[in-house]
């Protein structure tokens, strides 16, 4: 009877703490993926001055779970939106749409690399 409680305390432990290392799995996967989707962007953005390709910027809310890669706020971001989608006397040369084409599975990988990491062998 002692070794069932003991197990039984062992179990109720273990999922005390799994909530918390799920989000930091989750955490790590959104660093990786918003990591590699800036990186990836900066490859692929028209080079001029390099203002634009100094501009983009990933963001992680760890609260919500949520990453996303944007172009800093200021004068680029107006620009970017012309390189993006092109102007009547301008051709489109998109960099971020593709970027987002190109790790749209990444994050599940990144995901399934972080669970081992933090969830370990239950």
């Amino acid at each position: 009877m002692a070794s069932n409680l003991r197990g039984l305390r062992t179990a109720l432990g273990r999922l005390r703490i799994l909530p918390n290392r799920v989000n930091q799995a989750r955490d790590a996967a959104l660093r990786e993926w918003a990591s590699d989707l800036e990186k990836t962007a900066k490859d692929l953005v028209p080079k001029r001055s390099g203002a634009l390709e100094r501009s983009i910027e990933s963001k992680i809310n760890e609260a919500s779970g949520k990453a996303w890669v944007q172009i800093a706020p200021g004068k680029t971001r107006e620009y970017a939106y012309y390189v993006e989608k092109g102007t009547s006397k301008m051709d489109d040369q998109p960099f971020l749409g593709p970027a987002a084409q190109i790790h749209r599975r990444t994050g599940e990988r990144a995901l399934q690399r972080a669970a081992p990491r933090f969830l370990g062998r239950w």
